[in-house]
């Protein structure tokens, strides 16, 4: 056994592993399979994603998707994404096997996920996976315009309401 590399390897000529700024990137899934997690509960979707235009082309990004697990939110976010997945990647059939997400391009959203504890560096996380032609978000123009007096009558009512007594938001609500 050598303990000598077969080549000089000079580190400052070399590119760390940092993660990739936040924003949106044309990728495509390289990798797919379908894991149990060392829990052995439920199963996932680990997918490794290849960004295939830009700056960073070529650079890859993993992610789990959970969409048999017993936590009821774990596999409900889990199956949304799943969902997400199949609707930017134009898979409309039910699915089978993994392979059917290989090599189709999509946009991707990526964030950066810090870790609580400050142990581990900080990683790449995708928040969105969407079509790689984005649709239209603007809503469509009403045929005829609106009446101002309508507008008028609805400003006005506006202006006159009471905001809603403060409290507590509904979702820090003890049930």
């Amino acid at each position: 056994m050598s303990t000598e590399f077969p080549e000089i390897f000079d580190p400052e000529t070399q590119e760390g592993n940092s993660p990739l700024p936040v924003g949106e990137y044309v990728a495509q899934i390289v990798e797919a399979s379908v894991l149990q997690p060392k829990s052995g509960d439920g199963h996932y979707l680990a997918l490794t994603w290849k960004i295939a235009k830009g700056e960073f082309e070529g650079r890859q990004v993993w992610q789990r998707i959970t969409y048999l697990h017993s936590s009821e939110q774990a596999q409900t976010i889990g199956r949304k994404t799943l969902k997400d997945l199949c609707d930017a990647l134009g898979v409309n059939e039910q699915v089978k096997d993994a392979e059917v997400f290989l090599f189709k391009p999509a946009r991707i959203r990526l964030g950066i996920e810090k870790d609580k504890q400050g142990v581990y560096a900080d990683k790449n996380r995708i928040s969105r996976i969407l079509p790689l032609e984005a649709k239209s978000e603007e809503p469509e123009q009403p045929e005829q315009p609106a009446k101002p007096v309508a507008a008028t009558k609805v400003a006005s009512a506006a202006k006159t309401s009471k905001p809603a007594p403060a409290g507590p938001a509904p979702w820090h609500a003890k049930r």
